[in-house]
């Protein structure tokens, strides 16, 4: 089965660039952060306002090519493990044209977590069907 892969897109601001003209590297962490929230208000139909059940605790980048201003970055996310009480996902991000060149690998890894209590609780499997219904895999 074929895993479908969550799409947000981004246009790189000029705000985003370094000296060098490029993407700046702690950007991509934004631009993974959006991804993940993105993914997730979708996924549960939660608005925007509201908290998502769970925290970002960890996150990386692979920086493996230049993007630069006015150009447009789709980050394709997606859980690839379930834990516990966490997951984990991925993040590939391409430039939008037709070649689709990766500029850049994250990960993260997210815990379920009660706000009004303070502590973690195990990954529901209303969680887990609603992403495996929509990636088809992990």
């Amino acid at each position: 089965m074929t895993r479908q892969s969550f799409e947000t897109a981004v246009e790189i601001r000029y705000r985003d660039t370094d000296s060098m003209g490029h993407v700046s590297s702690p950007v991509y962490y934004d631009y993974l952060q959006s991804a993940y929230l993105e993914y997730m208000h979708e996924i549960l139909q939660t608005p925007k306002r509201e908290k998502l059940p769970h925290i970002m605790v960890k996150t990386a980048c692979e920086y493996v090519a230049q993007a630069k201003y006015g150009e447009k970055i789709v980050i394709c996310s997606h859980i690839t493990k379930f834990g516990t009480k966490s997951f984990e996902m991925e993040h590939v991000m391409h430039l939008d044209d037709e070649d689709r060149p990766v500029v850049a690998r994250g990960s993260s890894v997210h815990v379920m977590f009660d706000y009004a209590k303070q502590a973690t609780y195990p990954v529901p499997d209303e969680f887990k069907d609603k992403i495996l219904t929509f990636q088809g895999s992990l």
